[in-house]
Order: C-alpha cells, then structure tokens, then sequence
C-alpha cells in the first residue's frame, strides 16, 4: 500500500526497526525495566505534559519536513524503506498516537493500516485500515541504510531519557539529538 512500491517493502523496513529496537533493549548493557527502550519492545504509551516544549518544538520541525518526506515516500531511494507516519486520534481521554504502515497517498487523503496497539480508542485495532488528511500527520520515518530518519516524537522522549537508553537507541538507528 506505500507509494508505488509493494507493502513487503515498508513492512520489512518496520520489522527491522522492530528488530534493532529489541536488540537494542538486549543489549549486552542492562537496561531499567522502565526504559524507553523496554517500553517501546511493550508497545507501551509513553505520557508527557500538554504544553512540553520539546515535543512542540519537535512536531514542529515533523510539520516542516514533512513535504520533502512525502516526495521520498512516493519514490525512495534503493536504500530507503519502512515509510510510516504518525496521526493522533481522538478518545474520550484526550488524543492517541499512531503509527500508520504502510501508507498511500490517494486523491487528497491518505489510507494505511494502524502499526500500532490502541489503547484508549474504541473500535480500533492493530492492522485496521484508516483514512485521514495530510494535516493530520503529526511525525513521519523511514529508515536509509539502517539509519533512523525523522521520528522527531521519539528524539524529544529521548532528550530527557537516561543516557543509556539515548546511546542504545543512537547506536542501532543513527539518530542524532539535535532539539
């Protein structure tokens, strides 16, 4: 379902960071139970303040960069895999966040399969199909060559992680820490 290329494609770039994530977690360093890698292993929800600045300021930047990521997504390089992007959905306790892979650009909406569990959003399940607007997308990825890029959402939870759990996840993706 991705831009012009077969979903084993973009599912397999998703399953490696599945992967690296996990072995990051496996790592020969012990990590706390309660890390953000150990929560991310659980597909557990990580909560913030409303008005936290850092994530402001790193959805911002997601917003900004997002045209030059839908271009990629539409024809990705030999290397680029695992396009997904995030949407928040709104529940009864306010809104959820999802990563949607694969994804199509279809007309003026986007169509993709939720790739993550829902917790708080009723009717909703790993798997299903979702349609929504471009102004909707809140973060967008894809890995290039192993390396991480964009997921801004998890660069700001990493600025105020331990520091072992910053270089676990530096180590397996190539992200840099830069807001």
């Amino acid at each position: 379902m991705s831009s012009d290329y077969p979903s084993g494609r973009t599912a397999k770039g998703f399953a490696q960071i599945l992967g690296a994530a996990r072995a990051a977690a496996l790592s020969a360093r012990p990590i706390a139970a309660n890390s953000i890698l150990r929560k991310a292993e659980r597909d557990e929800i990580v909560f913030l303040a409303v008005n936290d600045a850092t994530m402001t300021v790193a959805l911002r930047s997601a917003r900004v960069t997002l045209p030059g990521f839908l271009a990629l997504a539409k024809r990705p390089g030999p290397t680029m895999e695992g396009f997904a992007i995030k949407i928040a959905i709104i529940a009864h306790d306010g809104p959820e966040y999802f990563w949607i892979q694969p994804f199509a650009h279809v007309d003026e909406r986007f169509v993709g399969q939720i790739n993550n569990t829902p917790r708080s959003v009723a009717n909703l399940k790993i798997g299903d199909t979702i349609t929504f607007t471009e102004l909707e997308i809140m973060d967008w990825m894809y890995m290039d060559a192993g390396t991480m890029m964009g997921n801004y959402s998890v660069r700001a939870l990493l600025k105020s992680a331990l520091p072992q759990d910053r270089e676990a996840f530096k180590r397996r993706f190539g992200l840099d820490f830069d807001f």
